[in-house]
């Protein structure tokens, strides 16, 4: 019995230590929507919030959602559209937070952000990884949104992203692996081909030099 107890303990440990996570702090201003298209539910009385988050790519859909009082002692809750921010790689263990970018400094500038809010998201070191401007007709009312004014697809209950949000700016320290790989493989593969090219012509007699220079002219018409 102990040893299975102890058996159990160890792959518990294991399985734990093999979860990756990153934690990811979102200010007031900015309401989580969704992670990977599946719903997050924020508190009613909301600050910042610390959420744990896969390591590696995620989608992460916000609103910006802000509380404004009046001198007359009546307010308004300014909310955007959904903005999708797609992360790059997020490392096993690091702390990020999200941010508005140009923030609105008052109720006037507010109501203009709110039609398309830009979303960065900051590493520790509060350095801009990536920045996501919404879609201008985001904040329209759509078929299809629930009563809170969610753009959500009720058939799945995912979380929809405006087909016309703009193109993510990625910085330089947030390089796409995917991409940056592909393109040193496909280099790569090209400086193969030159050099065996170049070590072919080495080993080439001049009448075969002759031929393959006679073939490229015939290419070239």
């Amino acid at each position: 019995m102990d040893l299975r107890i102890t058996a159990a303990v160890v792959a518990l440990l294991g399985s734990t230590s093999a979860f990756s996570a990153v934690t990811l702090t979102v200010p007031e201003e900015i309401k989580m929507i969704a992670v990977n298209d599946q719903e997050v539910r924020s508190g009613l009385l909301r600050s910042d919030q610390t959420y744990k988050l896969d390591a590696g790519t995620n989608a992460i859909s916000v609103r910006y959602n802000e509380f404004f009082q009046h001198n007359d002692n009546s307010h308004d809750i300014l909310k955007s559209g959904v903005v999708t921010v797609k992360t790059p790689e997020l490392k096993d263990g690091e702390t990020y937070k999200l941010g508005l970018i140009n923030a609105p400094k008052n109720f006037d500038e507010a109501k203009k952000y709110k039609d398309q809010p830009i979303i960065g998201l900051y590493d520790a070191k509060n350095q801009l990884l990536v920045q996501q401007a919404g879609a201008k007709d985001a904040a329209k009312p759509l078929l299809g949104q629930s009563i809170l004014g969610k753009s959500v697809d009720l058939t799945t209950n995912k979380v929809v992203t405006p087909t016309n949000q703009p193109a993510a700016v990625y910085t330089q320290t947030a390089s796409t692996p995917n991409v940056a790989t592909a393109n040193v493989r496909e280099n790569a593969s090209v400086g193969q081909v030159d050099q065996q090219l170049i070590q072919l012509w080495k080993q080439a007699s001049k009448a075969e030099r002759q031929k393959f220079m006679n073939w490229l002219g015939e290419q070239a018409n």
